[in-house]
């Protein structure tokens, strides 16, 4: 009997949704599924992992490894599925692993999911490589780390401890020295054979020369079939919106119209007109200013949580920054908050072991009972004050109670920007959301 799964393209900023079954590899269906511990050490192993960071074990002459980089585009292509995997999260069976993913509300833990999902999304871009020069492809040259994550959209937010997780993804478009990975993330359904859908997820993959800090060449990929070529064609969709997205960032655009129409009805609303008085600013009743809905915490940039580069891992970084997002939305709407979707997380700048880390979670904008925080991520020299961008993250969140939050409002104009950024990133998670509704219409159960 053939093994087979459905597979869902995910639709970006105004493409039609569709619906792809693919074939499994048939070694996946044979064999018993690795679990995401065992995705880790593979990494590890490919990198000398123990030799990078000089603890004990084998040296790794990375020099030598690095003169088996591409220096054109001499690669040999790849199809999608020459990286496709999956790995099992084995909450049922294995309780020590279901202790680290236990929340306080019986619950798993999102923050841990986003660790795995750039762990695996990591993995898979190493999978996708292939240098035909490299006499032992049981190490890498390459240096693989996360640029972004372009989109996560949840589907389902209730997950029991005590079912297995998968994640299964592959390679779906590569640039030159960049590739975007799509993955999925699927629970054991309780009641019966086959997984919950939980989430879909976007990364975008950065290789470098670790030896000679610069760009290193991919593998081309070219796609076989029609399924594959769909898939294809959806995230170069992905890679061009993105960079539209960039264009029309308000650091190089001024605010459109509508969107400079909101800044003065806004602006109007915390002034009184008989006055005439454009300084004396009043908050209006079940509203709260954005300079009162911050929340920060400061981190020791500590070695064990160091990635296989000797940096700061940025599923860490993830994770410390939903943590403290979820907790001033919880503050703020006074009900646990559910997660909506995670996007545009951006690692502008890698992190150093022993950095004084501060993040700053800013309720941006609020609409009903969604709230839309930004979190900033700053690096702090204690010697000279000077401070560092290193990454920007945006969560959207839903109040469990349904009812209404308070609206939050800008005083200043840099304020004001943040909130329309925000208000953008607010309406692009309401149309990935209301396209996951209609997909569960759609797709066929697997």
């Amino acid at each position: 009997m053939a093994c087979r799964k459905s597979w869902r393209a995910m639709y970006h900023a105004g493409r039609s949704l569709h619906t792809i079954a693919l074939r499994r590899p048939q070694h996946l269906c044979d064999t018993e599924p690795q679990t995401m511990a065992q995705v880790r050490d593979k990494t590890k192993s490919l990198l000398d992992y123990e030799g990078i960071i000089g603890t004990p074990g084998p040296r790794l002459d990375r020099s030598q490894l690095a003169s088996y980089l591409a220096q054109s585009t001499e690669l040999p292509a790849r199809r999608l599925f020459d990286s496709y995997d999956e790995a099992i999260i084995p909450l049922r069976r294995d309780l020590e692993v279901r202790e680290q993913y236990h929340n306080g509300f019986q619950r798993v833990r999102f923050g841990l999911l986003l660790e795995d999902l750039d762990n695996f999304a990591v993995w898979l871009a190493y999978k996708h490589t292939l240098l035909p020069r490299n006499p032992d492809p049981s190490k890498s040259p390459f240096g693989i780390v996360t640029g972004m994550v372009d989109r996560i959209d949840i589907e389902n937010r209730q997950l029991p401890l005590d079912q297995d997780m998968r994640l299964r993804g592959l390679i779906s478009y590569v640039g030159q020295s960049s590739a975007e990975a799509l993955v999925f993330m699927e629970q054991k359904k309780s009641d019966g054979p086959g997984w919950d859908n939980i989430l879909e997820a976007r990364f975008v993959l950065v290789a470098r020369d670790p030896v000679h800090s610069r760009k290193a060449i991919l593998n081309p990929l070219q796609p076989d079939g029609d399924e594959e070529q769909a898939l294809y064609d959806d995230a170069h969709a992905s890679y061009t919106a993105r960079k539209q997205w960039a264009e029309d960032s308000l650091f190089k655009l001024p605010p459109n119209q509508e969107e400079s129409r909101i800044i003065h009805d806004q602006f109007l609303q915390t002034v009184d007109p008989r006055e005439s008085v454009f300084t004396v600013r009043v908050k209006p009743a079940n509203t709260v200013w954005m300079e009162e809905a911050v929340l920060k915490n400061v981190h020791i940039c500590h070695p064990q949580n160091r990635n296989v580069h000797g940096k700061i891992f940025g599923g860490f970084l993830m994770r410390n920054a939903f943590e403290l997002a979820w907790s001033n939305a919880w503050l703020y709407g006074g009900s646990r908050p559910n997660v909506l979707s995670v996007d545009d997380i951006r690692f502008k700048r890698p992190v150093e072991i022993g950095s004084l880390l501060m993040m700053s979670a800013w309720l941006v904008f609020t609409e009903g009972a969604d709230m839309q925080i930004r979190v900033h991520a700053e690096v702090i020299d204690p010697a000279t004050r000077k401070i560092e961008t290193t990454d920007i993250f945006h969560f959207t969140f839903r109040a469990s109670s349904g009812g209404p939050v308070r609206t939050v409002l800008p005083k200043s104009y840099a304020e004001a920007m943040l909130q329309l950024t925000g208000r953008r990133h607010y309406a692009a998670s309401r149309h990935h959301q209301r396209l996951l509704q209609e997909k569960e219409k759609t797709v066929v159960p697997h």
